[in-house]
Order: structure tokens, then sequence, then C-alpha cells
């Protein structure tokens, strides 16, 4: 074989190594997102979407789907709460600067917030309303106490104290 067939097949083989290895990575990222059994990452975090773990899976799964619903138009409130509280501190560098307004839109802001979460709170505990007291009692620990993230301890230095 010569050289230079030699440089083009291991060129070829390379090229198909990484094709191959690339595909396989793709495809368990793609795979994981797709899996209906596992909300996204994100909202692993949150209390009030992690609390559905406790309960049983249909109970679980119309939980997810009522939050869900109401997860949407959160959103899109809490995007434009965002976008309204960022026009709102640009106002702390406009000339003239008038402290009063800047407070009167925070306030506000914050009133449109409560509100929101206010009716996300309302829909959890309508949809409560239709569980049983032991899957009720389990819920209300699960969102009364955020889940714990394991975060590995420090290892304690020799000879500290």
């Amino acid at each position: 074989m010569s050289r230079k067939t030699l440089l083009i097949v291991l060129v070829v083989s390379l090229a198909v190594n990484l094709f191959l290895v690339g595909g396989v990575i793709g495809g368990l990222v793609v795979g994981q997102r797709l899996r209906p059994d596992r909300p996204p990452m994100t909202r692993m975090n949150q209390p009030v979407w992690a609390a559905a773990q406790v309960l049983g899976p249909e109970q679980a799964r119309a939980y997810r789907t009522m939050l869900r619903g109401e997860g949407m138009e959160a959103r899109t409130v809490m995007r434009q709460t965002r976008e309204a509280r960022a026009q709102a501190w640009r106002t702390l560098g406009a000339d003239p600067f008038d402290p009063a307004t800047t407070k009167q839109r925070l306030a506000e802001i914050r009133d449109r917030e409560a509100a929101t979460r206010g009716e996300i709170d309302g829909r959890i505990v309508d949809f409560a309303g239709g569980l049983t007291p032991t899957e009720r009692r389990k819920l209300a620990t699960a969102l009364a106490e955020p889940p714990r993230t394991h975060k590995p301890s420090r290892p304690e230095r020799a000879g500290a104290r």
C-alpha cells in the first residue's frame, strides 16, 4: 500500500469515526429530550414542578398538564414583566430623572408578577382539592420543602482547626 493510499484511508477512517461518534452522542441527547416521562431539567429544580414526583403516575401527569397550561400564560406575562422591569431600570439614567415614576413602574411590575404567581398557586390548590388526603399531604410536603439538590461535600483539609 502506498503512502498516499494509506493517508487517504486514515483520513476517511477518521471522518467516518467522528461521524459515528457524533451521531451516537446526538442520538443520546435528542433521546433524553424526547422522553415523555422526563420533564425538562430546568423545571426539575423548581419546587412547584418537582412536586409532581411524589404523586402517582396519573396524578403526576394531570398535575404537569395543569402546570403546562398555566405555564404558557405565565411565561408570557413573566417575559413581559422582565422586559418592563428592564425598561424601568433604564429610566434611572434618563434626564430628567423621576424617582417617583420609576418606583411606580416597579410597583406595578411586582403586582403583575404577584398576580400571575397567585393564579398558579390557585390552580395548584384547585388541583389538590381532587386528591385523596394522603396524596394531598404528600403534595403539600413536596411544595413546602424544596427538592434537595445533591452537592458534593467539600473534602476537609488536613489539620483544619
